[in-house]
């Protein structure tokens, strides 16, 4: 879908930000998030889902406590709007980052400006609240790290309800008591910086173009003239462009995953390409309209269909489609059980389970010299690094990671996900190129055909 044209200057919109007088010339539609992360430079407001599912972005409008990112910058226009940066300059949000830090409320730091914006809406309208009215308060705004415990103590801290720890002992009296975390105060006053904050102004953006099918063969069509009817596309990347190895993964014996699949698609959202452009030009794309055709394929959902005699080999190099065997050595397993007073058998199995983060999959990239530079949310920097050369076809020391703060993990973020696309695009352009994945939007619900 289109999306609205900027303002002109004559329609610029007023409000006020933490107590001073603000404007923005952006579009009356556009999310009062985008605007006070991107354009005004308050990267306090963090946008997890761009769905008012998580609560990152959660900011004061007028006196209540919203998602920015279901706020149009329409609805903001006069309106007296309070974020995570300005809670310093209040007694009440202070005393909440004191507590906050104090308790440990802040861990991976992600959620806190949001938790931090609830827990002042809530104590604003009601100075003294039960815990179990600090959690109703709290509900909009979800964490992955803490268990919400040690924010609801904070909160109870900060009202009056308990007494607020120890955070600072002095020097020679530390031991075995509480002390700030070294990395407390940026992720309680907002000024952490994870991996879509700071993208360079100028940098190019990447839309990944994913399958829509479990297994499916495809063809591409023509991407130079997709491009050329796109004005902002500045390239269209496929695996031919790849200068190096067109596979990784977090076990370099084990790696299978290709950067873009060649010819068929193993899974569903695969990539195939990806669109480099402008920001808005990448925003405006609707991934159905990519020259691909696809051709359906019967997929193996399930361990018992992917190791059966006739089933198709998922790699040429995986046979049986068995990644890694083991021998496991054991005694008389019979005879035990003979003698057991009681014997269960059974067959378990376990779904996938998401690791659910709050902050996407975030990162940038720039070429420097002949070398890449890369900031990214990782869990391992020297993997990325490693992988990331190989894939550019380059030496391992003319890669540089740096690591972001990273908005949890849990595990998931020691494996590569926006890093080959983002290095690639920043290689093969000589400009920043950027990546914030929110939404599986770039998996095709439709196709179309050329």
């Amino acid at each position: 879908m289109k999306q609205p044209e900027a303002t002109s200057v004559s329609e610029t919109l007023h409000f006020r930000l933490n107590g001073h007088a603000a404007a923005s010339a952006a579009s009356p539609a556009e999310r009062l998030s985008r605007v006070l992360h991107s354009e005004l430079g308050l990267t306090g407001t963090k946008t997890g889902c761009d769905a008012g599912d998580c609560g990152a972005c959660s900011v004061i409008l007028g006196g209540d406590l919203v998602c920015a990112c279901l706020v149009s910058m329409a609805q903001a226009e006069g309106q007296d709007i309070g974020t995570v940066e300005g809670l310093c300059n209040d007694p009440l949000g202070a005393k909440l980052q004191r507590a906050f830090l104090a308790r440990g409320a802040a861990q991976c730091g992600i959620c806190t400006p949001g938790m931090l914006m609830a827990a002042y809406a809530l104590l604003e309208r009601n100075p003294r609240p039960s815990l179990s009215e600090i959690e109703v308060g709290l509900s909009g705004v979800l964490c992955r790290c803490t268990g919400y415990r040690k924010i609801i103590q904070a909160v109870a801290d900060a009202a009056g309800n308990t007494s607020e720890t120890q955070a600072n002992p002095r020097a020679g009296t530390a031991v075995g008591k509480r002390v700030p975390r070294l990395d407390g105060g940026p992720k309680v006053d907002g000024t952490e910086t994870f991996g879509a904050d700071r993208i360079p102004a100028d940098a190019l953006y990447v839309k990944v173009i994913r399958s829509p099918h479990h297994r499916a063969a495809f063809e591409l069509g023509d991407v130079s003239e997709f491009a050329a009817r796109h004005p902002g596309i500045v390239r269209v990347l496929t695996a031919d462009d790849i200068p190096g190895r067109n596979l990784f993964g977090v076990l370099a014996a084990f790696a299978d995953q290709p950067v873009f699949a060649i010819g068929e698609t193993r899974h569903r959202g695969e990539a195939i390409a990806a669109i480099v452009g402008t920001r808005s030009a990448i925003e405006g794309l609707a991934a159905a309209d990519f020259p691909v055709r696809w051709t359906k394929l019967e997929p193996l959902l399930t361990m018992a269909q992917a190791l059966a005699a006739e089933a198709p080999l998922l790699h040429a190099n995986r046979p049986g489609n068995i990644l890694v065997s083991g021998r496991v050595a054991r005694g008389d397993a019979r005879a035990a059980i003979a003698q057991s007073d009681c014997a269960v058998a059974a067959e378990f199995e376990t779904g996938y389970v998401e690791h659910a983060y709050i902050e996407p999959e975030a990162g940038w990239a720039r070429r420097v010299d002949g070398r890449l530079e890369m900031t990214v949310s990782t869990q391992s920097p020297y993997l990325d690094r490693d992988d990331t050369a190989a894939i550019l076809g380059i030496a391992r020391d003319h890669v540089r990671i740096v690591p972001s703060a990273c908005g949890g993990g849990f595990g998931s973020k020691l494996d590569l996900s926006v890093q080959p696309f983002i290095a690639l695009a920043a290689w093969v352009t000589g400009r920043p190129a950027a990546m914030v994945y929110t939404r599986p939007e770039s998996i095709m619900s439709t196709t179309k055909r050329h």
